[in-house]
């Protein structure tokens, strides 16, 4: 990939200079800082109406119309950087080596500080990767890079699954709106969100010195899927249930009017911030982090294995 890097500049200067605009090695003091509000989902004004259409698979859904239009577009925040140890005010370093964080120059680098340049390479690697798929540019490379880096034993198990997805990638076709540059501060415009939770509430795991986080899914254990739109307000357009397991076979859920399948299952790279799908014929799926889930839960009141009904 060095040598990728070194000529991206030059090649997307002839082939895409209006798409891409981020920077693949940018320091640590360029790095976005987390906000209280990492994700806002907001009604565009153009109008957009992209038809979904469910067709039942088999799978168990509670829906009992299965063809739903929609005439807006969420649009997604990045997700911050998840900091392994929090709380700790991110430091970086200049071009003359001198040390700086948020409350000017120190005489060092902060505690955890190569703890968190390795939160930032991975950040900065599932970015750019999510740029590249919006891009629609090397994808079959890139993807293929990433499940090379990283490998879930039971990704299907896997509690980082769980959560709100912004689709970019369906059966290897972008879905997302690409119709503004992209970088790594623009917004990301998807016709829908896709929710995987546990069917009987969230639980949580014990609590350690990182903060409290969705428990292990376990065999069996029940899950719910649902297709979400935007707008005003989020509707539910299509949910289905199925059961975990640890086989990581995709399983399909339903087929969207275009022919766009909706599996889950077939997991090939999954962290904080992006999980990757392949269906039965090898099509890709990516799907960026769309919610603060991965970020854990702050309420230290919550008990080892609570089970919260949301």
């Amino acid at each position: 990939m060095t040598g990728f890097k070194l000529s991206l500049g030059c090649i997307f200067t002839i082939l895409a200079p209006s798409v891409l605009s981020f920077s693949l090695n940018h320091p640590i003091s360029h790095v976005p800082r987390p906000s209280s509000a990492l994700f806002d989902v907001a009604q565009n004004v153009e109008t957009v109406k992209p038809e979904l259409d469910i067709i039942d698979s088999g799978a168990s859904s509670n829906t009992d119309t299965l063809t739903t239009e929609t005439s807006s577009r969420v649009s997604i925040k990045r997700p911050a950087i998840h900091w392994t140890v929090p709380g700790f005010k991110v430091g970086w370093q200049d071009e003359n080596g001198d040390w700086f964080d948020e409350d000017g120059p120190r005489n060092g680098p902060p505690q955890n500080y190569w703890r968190q340049m390795s939160d930032e390479r991975e950040y900065n690697r599932d970015m750019e990767s999510a740029n590249m798929a919006l891009a629609q540019y090397d994808i079959d490379e890139t993807v293929a890079n990433l499940e090379k880096r990283r490998s879930i034993r039971r990704p299907s198990l896997h509690r980082k699954m769980l959560g709100r997805w912004a689709p970019i990638l369906m059966s290897g076709d972008r879905v997302a709106f690409n119709d503004k540059p992209t970088d790594n501060e623009s917004n990301i415009e998807v016709p829908y969100t896709i929710e995987i939770s546990r069917t009987n509430g969230r639980k949580y795991g014990p609590k350690n010195y990182y903060g409290i986080f969705d428990l292990k899914i376990s065999v069996g254990e029940e899950l719910t899927v649902k297709v979400v739109s935007g707008g005003d307000h989020d509707v539910t357009i299509h949910e289905s249930t199925t059961f975990a397991d640890d086989a990581n076979e995709p399983v399909l859920l339903g087929t969207l009017n275009d022919n766009k399948s909706l599996y889950l299952g077939g997991i090939t790279y999954l962290t904080d911030y992006i999980m990757i799908q392949r269906d039965p014929d090898g099509k890709i799926d990516l799907w960026v982090r769309a919610d603060e889930s991965y970020l854990g839960v702050k309420d230290s009141s919550v008990a080892i294995g609570e089970i919260k009904v949301e």
